[in-house]
């Protein structure tokens, strides 16, 4: 207990001390870059895991997973993210064409109550929106008087959340995740002229906040003496997320131009499904696929406010959906605990492969998100901690006069700790 808290605050000081310089170009519309990881055992598996269900370790993508957690353990999970970006297109300079940082992504915990219920609770990132460009225009009607605009974006949403989940029959769970959304969206745009002087400035903050509700189940049987599948799928209802957004344009000398609040904002986040399938051969090689879709033309969100660009000129949000596949090979070895035998999991292996139609149309193009990864996973013989460190590699986008491509490699670490929480009699390693 003590090694895992430790590596807890070492974690999140490099966390700290680590600052956030990936630019994400697309991340200037909506609330940014929706995550769709998960910084867990599936991270190898191009994070597919509707189906997956893990008895050591915390499978939060899907709910309804958490009833498979062993009885009178408790689990604790970190996770973090090393990413290196090259951007490629038409307008992008060669002097700026690359990015890197490291970043803290979650902390989360779960226990087994009871024989057939599980619970999870933690902090996980949402979105995030990291952008940094400058753009010519013109003063007047005319091209002779140019200027030059320089924006900057920043922030996210996070995600503190509770899910819970209850087997029935030994064949079914479900579960239900509840969680509270909040954070910040901060842009700033400097207006200057052809000396870079700045003319004036604004300021546009956004505060984002409301309860979110997902909801999943699985059905898992085995078939044969050496096959297990499992089926499950994921829902989430349309969710208003409410803005307080406020903008003041300021003078060079810093003095207050103009100020507006907009109190009753707000950010629609679609309906949204998933589907999932896991098949274990032999309890050593398994099978996953999953497929997700998300619908934001029915979030109907508003055409413009000052800071959350849901619609404008060339470029429009649209339905999004995600494919993906993995492949598991767990290495296992039987080992006698008492009078029982029990299959103790060493290590395992991974690869995935995911294709994505993100919710971003830009000048007539949807912005496709395409990729694969690799993972492994060791379990300590001498401690309670388990490791999972997976490789990532995608594209983003592609490159033209309009548009940017983004070409990405990261490495997840995510390290868990199980012990025991509440037993009576023996305890057996």
């Amino acid at each position: 207990m003590k090694i895992f808290f430790t590596v807890i605050l070492l974690t999140a000081s490099f966390a700290k001390l680590a600052a956030q310089t990936n630019n994400s170009p697309y991340s200037i519309l909506g609330i940014g870059d929706i995550d769709d990881s998960y910084y867990n055992r599936t991270s190898g598996m191009a994070n597919t895991g509707i189906a997956y269900r893990s008895g050591r370790y915390l499978i939060g993508n899907n709910p309804a997973s958490f009833s498979a957690l062993d009885n009178d353990f408790f689990v604790g999970e970190i996770g973090g993210r090393a990413t290196f970006i090259n951007y490629y297109g038409s307008n992008v300079s060669t002097n700026y064409n690359q990015s890197f940082d490291i970043t803290f992504k979650k902390l989360i915990l779960g226990i087994k109550p009871s024989k057939h219920w599980g619970t999870s609770v933690g902090l996980v990132p949402f979105s995030s929106q990291n952008y940094e460009f400058s753009t010519p225009i013109s003063l007047d009607a005319s091209t002779a008087q140019l200027a030059s605009q320089y924006f900057k974006g920043s922030g996210g949403i996070n995600k503190v959340y509770w899910a819970n989940s209850y087997e029935f029959f030994h064949h079914l769970s479900l579960g239900v995740n509840a969680s509270y959304l909040f954070g910040t969206l901060q842009q700033k745009i400097v207006l200057e002229n052809q000396n870079l002087a700045e003319l004036a400035s604004t300021n546009n903050t956004a505060y984002l906040s409301n309860f979110y509700f997902d909801y999943g189940l699985q059905f898992y049987t085995r078939i044969g003496k050496k096959w297990n599948v499992s089926l499950g799928a994921t829902f989430a209802n349309k969710t208003r997320l409410n803005a307080d957004i406020s903008q003041t344009v300021l003078a060079p000398d810093s003095s207050v131009l103009y100020g507006s609040s907009y109190p009753w904002s707000y950010f629609n986040l679609p309906t949204s499904y998933g589907a999932g399938i896991a098949v274990t051969y032999n309890n050593k090689y398994t099978f996953l696929a999953d497929y997700k879709s998300q619908n934001w033309i029915g979030a109907k969100n508003a055409p413009y406010n000052p800071i959350m660009n849901t619609g404008g000129y060339n470029y429009s949000f649209q339905n999004s959906n995600r494919f993906s596949a993995g492949f598991e090979i767990s290495k296992k070895r039987s080992v006698s605990m008492g009078q029982y035998n029990a299959l103790i999991e060493l290590m395992y292996f991974q690869t995935g492969f995911y294709y994505s139609n993100t919710y971003l149309n830009v000048y007539g193009q949807t912005i496709r998100d395409i990729g694969g990864t690799i993972g492994i996973g060791v379990n300590s013989k001498r401690t309670a901690l388990g490791y999972a460190l997976s490789f990532q590699y995608g594209v983003k986008g592609v490159p033209s006069v309009q548009l940017i491509q983004e070409k990405y490699a990261s490495f997840t670490l995510a390290i868990s700790y199980r012990d025991f929480w509440l037993t009576k009699g023996r305890k057996f390693f």
